[in-house]
Parts: C-alpha cells; structure tokens; sequence
C-alpha cells in the first residue's frame, strides 16, 4: 500500500473548496506569492504528524467553527494490506483509481484530531474503521524533513547531518562482511563500528568537496563528531558540525548562504550517486520526503540549473525518498524526467486545478530529447507554467512580433518559441494535459516543395494536420496559420535569411503598411478572433483557397495537386519520346 495523494480543506489559507495533491518521486508546486504553495508542505507535516493538535492560527481564517480536514488515499493495496486493515474499505476514486482513505479531522484548537475511514457502503467518512491500520499508515506515510531557505543554519546543518547518518547506515548494513558482522556483534564491536562509520563519512565529505569545489574551487568539507560511540544518535550529536573550508577554516554557520545552499545540494546529489540509474526497490527503511521551499534560493544562475540535476536524481535514483518542492523558477521544471508532478496552485477559490504528470503524457525518447534540447537553448522555456496566457510559434519572427503587440496592448502574454513547426503538437500536448487555454501560431508552408530532381510532397504540410488536431483535441486550443509562412503573410517576400531583422524593420516603421499590417493580425490573434481562425480543416481550406486566389496560385506546382500531376507526366512523356541510346 501507498500514499498516492492527499486532500487539504480549511487549513491556513487553503479553504472549504480545498486542494488535491497527488503524490510523486518529485512533485513540484508553482504559483505565485501567497498562492498557498508552503501551506500545502505545512498540511503534509500535519498529516504526516499522526493528527497532532494544531494551533488556531492553522484554523482557515483562524475560525476553529469550521474543520480542518485533510484526507489521505492510498493505492496499491496488497491482499496482505487488506488482510490487516480488513476487507470492504476499497473503492475507485477518480484520481487515485482503486484505493483506501482515511482523514484527519481537526475541530478544537491544540486538540489531537479524529480519524475518520471511508466507508464505500455508505460513501461517507466515520469516525475509527481500517482495524490494525493506524501502524499501517505511518510505515506508508513518507516522513517529511523539511527545509526551508529562511531556516537558521544550524537547524539545515541537522537535517542535512541526519540525512547522512541514514545514508551511512544503510549503506553499513548493506555490507556483507565486517560491518554487517560487526552490527551483529554491536556491543564487542562498537569501536570498530565508529572506525568504519567514521571512514564512510569522510568518504562522503571527500565526494561532497568536489561537488561544491565546481561552483567554490577550493572549499573541503569535513563532518567533526563528538561521540565513539556506536553508530546511532550519539555519533551525530547535537554539537556535531560540519567544517567548512573555504580560504579559511570554519563551521558551516560561518559561511555565506550561497555556499551553505550548495553544500545542500552537493549533500543530495552525492546521497543518490546522481548515477541516472532507475530506482530501487524500497529497502525495508520507513520512507521519507523532502519538503523543500524555493530550493533556487540564494543560488546563482549556473548553479541553479546543477541543483535541480542534484535534486532530481535524489528523489528518482534514492529508494527511500520522494521530493515535494516549491519554486518561482521555471529552471526548475523538467518534464523529461519520469515520475515528476507539476501542480499550479491558485489562490482564487473554485479555480480548476492545473496538473501534469510526466507519467500520464508517456513522452516517447524523441520527445524527451527534444525537450532537452530546447531547454538547452531556452532555459526559461517552461515559464509557460505560470500564465494564463499563452501562444506558442514555430519561431523568433512570431515571437518578436507578438510581444510587441503584447506590450501595445498591455497583455501579460507568455510566447513559447517552440523551436521548429515540428515541436508545436509536442508542447500542445503538455498545455493540454497542464489544461489551461491556449493559441497556435504557425506557418502553412506549401504542398510541394521543389528539389533537385523535381517536385516531392512536402512533409511540413502533413504536420499542419498534426497540429490542429492536438490543438483542438482538450478544447483549449486555438489555431492560426500564415500563408505560406510570415513574410508572404504579410509581405509578400519569400526571405531565405533576415527575417528577424526584416521584422524588427517593420515593427519600428510606425507609419508604414508593412507595420500596420503586422499589428492588425496579431492583435486579431490575441483577441481571438474567430475570422482569423484554422482550427478546423474546412476554416484552414478556405484562407488557403483565399491566398491561393489572391496571389493567382492555381497552376503553381507549389500548390497545385493538378500541375505537378501535369509536370510529373510531361517528364515521363519526355523520356518516352527520347532516341534510344545504343
């Protein structure tokens, strides 16, 4: 059995219409300031914390009248689980599919809160039910260490120090030979239990110097214990420390933020061996989530496309930890990795969740490669997240024109370079699953192209069917195409080079034709206006038939089916009629 997800209502500023949160290897929250993303780690803690009593100021608008509720659900129930908790709880739910619940109900201010199990037969929560299943839940609850970037140092120094003392542990007991013989052996061998640990630690901090050393060459990083004892809590004792050398030698509180938030990272990066490899089954060990807040806090630029590699491979490469985190950064957001949930959290009550989960997309290997490659060049690409408005393009020419007629018209619009025609329907995948409203902008280019040795179809032309039919597919999407491609649109040029520049030319020339042309359309765009829309084949038909007339396209090969018919069988006429060659 797992935790697949849970429920917030009434907690802080998340109120009665409440917050479902599914549960991944790495979930990330976006939203904006106070949107409730922390608020959403401080209700994991409480359902994390057995219902521990809540002070009022956890109360939604700090009233104790109204209950917080928080429901968990878990998946993947085994005939063993049901053996032990009993049969008849299970039912399908429409996110979680085949699962168990129970919740947590808080009514009375520093008051422990009561559980309440879910009774398919009546389909409503009663207090107790789930036998046995109190020890049940906390085994399959991951508990939270949470870390914050405004958490005093010695406080991040703890957790982080606890998190390696669990490390070394497990990896001792995976020891076949003297350690593991030595665990078996624990009081005779006590000593030589700090020896080995000793030695696993400073192999540690050896691994996490050269990881720091890339951002601050230079700095060693050594853990000074204060106990000989054997390896439990005293080895890591509460004036244990870690020692930082940077230019100077001194305790990690010494340091400025932005070492001590690498040290973080280096720690989580050399925790999962950032080896790329799948996840291994679950050791046994009681699972455990991080709950981090703004994880690009204090970072530089560089180093925050490094942290969230570090971050990523601790939740999917670590067996025992899952990551849920909260950020402002779309550096942060990497749909190419499996088992990763974006959630957009909104403040406004009764708005529709925004979710996708890199799992129900099922990205193929192309896909994932080329999500890579145009965050390789556009690191900010997946700001996309954070609008509501939004319009994706094939390229620079549509962007540059449209965040200039953004900008007149005083629209926060978020214009997506997709890199190439052939990356629309993959994006337009992602904003439907993501389900928020958006536009297309691409070029129709033409039927048939001419080569060398005569005319082909044009493979760019099928994927103008691509495009519309992903874009109307969620009904959030909206399609418009330009004849043969933005510069015949609306100059009609056919440029091979410039075309940024020619542009630019014609958005800077405020008196000229070329301009208010450009203007015209795209405010039309972003107005949404239906006589500019191909987001059906009959509409799509029609302003091809119009530019195909206008421009007196009818017997063009780069258009007509008919005459390139016409052309293919006067070449075969030709080569008929041609003197054989002895």
């Amino acid at each position: 059995m797992r935790l697949a997800g849970f429920h917030i209502e009434n907690f802080k500023s998340i109120g009665a219409g409440g917050c479902l949160i599914r549960i991944d290897e790495i979930v990330v929250l976006i939203g904006r300031n106070n949107a409730g993303k922390s608020t959403i780690l401080d209700a994991y803690e409480a359902l994390a914390s057995s219902g521990a009593a809540l002070d009022v100021e956890f109360f939604h608008g700090q009233d104790p009248s109204v209950p917080i509720v928080i429901t968990g659900f878990f998946d993947q129930v085994s005939p063993e689980d049901e053996e032990r908790i009993g049969k008849g709880w299970r039912f399908a739910h429409d996110e979680f599919g085949d699962c168990v619940a129970f919740r947590y109900v808080w009514s009375v201010p520093l008051e422990k809160a009561r559980k309440q199990s879910f009774d398919p037969d009546t389909g409503e929560f009663g207090d107790g039910g789930l036998g046995g299943f109190d020890s049940l839940i906390m085994s399959r609850i991951p508990q939270p260490v949470r870390i914050r970037p405004t958490d005093p140092v010695d406080a991040t120094q703890a957790k982080l120090l606890a998190m390696l003392k669990d490390h070394v542990k497990q990896s001792l007991k995976a020891d076949s030979g003297q350690t593991q013989a030595a665990f078996d052996q624990i009081e005779q061998l006590a000593q030589e239990i700090f020896t080995t640990a000793k030695q696993s630690f400073d192999e540690l901090s050896e691994r996490i110097s050269r990881h720091v050393g890339q951002v601050f060459p230079g700095t060693r990083i050594a853990l000074i214990p204060r106990s000989k004892d054997a390896l439990d809590e005293k080895l890591i004792a509460a004036d244990s420390y870690l020692q930082v050398t940077h230019g100077n030698t001194s305790p990690l509180g010494l340091q400025g933020t932005g070492l001590q938030r690498a040290l973080l990272w280096s720690t989580l990066s050399v925790m999962s061996g950032a080896s790329g490899t799948k996840k291994k089954p679950q050791t046994g060990e009681s699972p455990r989530i991080l709950l981090i807040d703004e994880p690009e806090a204090f970072l530089h630029p560089p180093t925050i496309r490094g942290a969230r590699e570090s971050l990523y491979a601790f939740a999917l490469d670590n067996p025992d930890w899952q990551v849920i985190a909260t950020t402002h950064s779309p550096i942060f957001i990497d749909l190419s990795k499996d088992h990763t949930t974006i959630i957009r959290v909104d403040s406004a009550p009764g708005e529709r969740a925004h979710v996708i989960s890199t799992d129900r997309v099922s990205f193929d290997a192309v896909e994932r490669e080329r999500l890579q490659m145009i965050r390789a060049c556009n690191p900010v690409v997946n700001e996309f997240f954070f609008y509501d408005d939004i319009v994706l393009v094939e390229g620079a020419t549509e962007q540059v024109a449209l965040l200039h007629v953004a900008r007149q018209l005083s629209r926060e619009v978020h214009v997506i370079n997709c890199l190439g025609k052939a990356n629309l329907p993959l994006f337009a995948r992602i904003l439907n699953h993501f389900q928020v409203p958006y536009a297309v902008v691409h070029d129709a280019d033409t039927p048939f192209v001419k080569t060398r040795t005569g005319y082909r179809r044009n493979a760019m032309w099928t994927m103008n069917t691509s495009i519309r039919d992903t874009a109307t597919a969620s009904g959030l999407g909206r399609v418009y195409t330009q004849f043969p491609h933005f510069e015949g649109e609306y100059f009609d040029e056919a440029i091979k080079s410039g075309k940024v520049d020619r542009v630019l030319r014609a958005l800077a020339e405020t008196d000229s034709a070329d301009h208010r042309q450009v203007v015209a359309a795209f405010e039309a765009i972003l107005r949404g206006d239906p006589e500019r829309e191909t987001s059906t084949r009959e509409a799509f038909d029609r302003r091809m038939a119009a530019h195909v007339a206008r421009l007196a396209l009818q017997d063009d090969p780069l258009w007509s089916s008919a005459r390139h018919d016409a052309l293919a069988q006067d070449a075969v006429t030709a080569r008929e009629a041609a003197p054989a060659r002895d």
